[in-house]
């Protein structure tokens, strides 16, 4: 009798260690939305600049984390840029240099991604949106790290048919799905079904709508199908409604995270792929889509980050699409030594950083104040602090400065071939 009892109190202090493990866990690592939009123009939200468009969630967001007004994409199109978030690591780092078409190699776990590191360290993944990284089976979301895929591969999507410009449509996982409805109200619907169904373990969700690319139908006209010929057929009024229905769907998001008591263990990242072009609004941003000016690669970016303890504040230090990740994983406790970016919750980033792109023939790299791009057989030198419309070229008042950039260019288009 005395040895059952015994065995039962071991059994016992057993189950207590596990579960205290489980709640010093969940407690430690925060659940992650990480939310990207497509093809939007710099000064399209409230938070940075817009009169037009109302995005109350979004600038709710800004006002209960960080704005990031110094912030970079990693490319000027969508694959590259997204692979970047994903893993942390430079376009020419990752393989993924270009956009994705359907007989391209995409992202691989070759290179893990965030998820794949997550997942490790159990959290439940999920991708839900526009992937845009891979037709294939090596290249799609489930073996890039996420236990739950909906969505579709394409570069965008009919909102109502769900048809893509190619005419594939929605995968839930591995395979074809029809469902009904206006296509960013059922990416959200599908995330807070996600989110919903997450016990004890942290959760990571990438939401990447599609919104607002092409074809811009508006919310409440079912009716408006699109095929290739009338793909393009928009407004910027068109665009508007789409991004207001954004920040409905953002809301949304937000509101049944405060509902189930999840706010304040949850960190919210709102940004871009890239910068966009016809309807957007770069504000004093010049150029945009697929170029490396300011319009092409400055984004916005959001963190809330509840650890974090920062409010309703803005951070002017120089950023990009891989220190999010780095940042994420850091908020998880996962080294982030191999990545191409820095946790940008850190008081100690080093401010004469370096940033580099590359993206077909075109080159650049900012340092400070400083730009330095090479546009056709052009190397044209910015001061942004005094000039972030990129008009004046002032290689020729500031020869060192121009000098320095492009030995460290040219240094770096050296690693890039790599």
């Amino acid at each position: 009798m005395k040895q059952k009892h015994k065995i039962f109190f071991s059994f016992l202090i057993v189950i207590f260690f596990v579960s205290a493990t489980t709640v010093v866990r969940a407690q430690d690592q925060p659940n992650i939305v990480l939310i990207m939009c497509d093809y939007m123009g710099y000064a399209d939200t409230e938070p940075f600049g817009s009169t037009e468009i109302n995005t109350p969630a979004i600038s709710k967001l800004a006002e209960q984390g960080v704005k990031y007004t110094n912030f970079y994409s990693a490319a000027p199109v969508c694959s590259p840029a997204r692979a970047a978030i994903l893993t942390g690591l430079y376009p020419f780092n990752n393989g993924v240099e270009t956009n994705v078409g359907e007989s391209d190699i995409g992202l691989t776990s070759k290179f893990p991604s965030i998820a794949i590191k997550l997942k490790e360290q159990e959290y439940r993944t999920a991708f839900i949106g526009k992937w845009h990284l891979g037709y294939s089976k090596e290249s799609s979301p489930k073996a890039n790290g996420f236990d739950y895929y909906f969505g579709f591969n394409d570069w965008s999507i009919d909102y109502y048919s769900h048809k893509t410009f190619n005419g594939s449509s929605l995968y839930k996982n591995d395979r074809p799905i029809e469902v009904e409805g206006y296509i960013t109200n059922v990416f959200t619907d599908d995330a807070i079904e996600f989110i919903s169904e997450q016990p004890n373990k942290p959760f990571f969700l990438s939401l990447f709508y599609n919104a607002p690319l092409p074809p811009l139908q508006v919310p409440e006209n079912p009716e408006d199908i699109r095929d290739n010929t009338t793909w393009d057929n928009n407004t910027r009024e068109d665009y508007i409604k789409v991004i207001e229905n954004i920040d409905y769907n953002i809301g949304r998001i937000m509101d049944m995270l405060e509902n189930k008591g999840l706010s304040d263990n949850t960190i919210i990242v709102f940004t871009y792929d890239h910068g966009g072009q016809d309807y957007v609004d770069h504000g004093e941003l010049s150029h945009g889509f697929a170029t490396l000016w300011e319009g092409g690669i400055r984004v916005p970016l959001i963190i809330r980050h509840p650890l974090g303890k920062k409010t309703k504040s803005i951070d002017t230090r120089l950023a990009i699409n891989m220190d999010v990740t780095a940042t994420l994983l850091n908020a998880a406790h996962i080294p982030i030594d191999d990545l191409d970016g820095v946790d940008l919750m850190s008081n100690e980033i080093d401010i004469e950083r370096a940033l580099y792109w590359k993206f077909d023939s075109q080159f650049a790299i900012r340092q400070g104040k400083w730009k330095l791009i090479y546009d056709a057989t052009s190397k044209l030198l910015f001061n942004l602090d005094e000039d972030p419309s990129e008009r004046y070229d002032v290689g020729y008042k500031f020869p060192s400065v121009k000098d320095s950039l492009i030995n460290k260019l040219e240094l770096g288009k050296e690693e890039m071939k790599n």
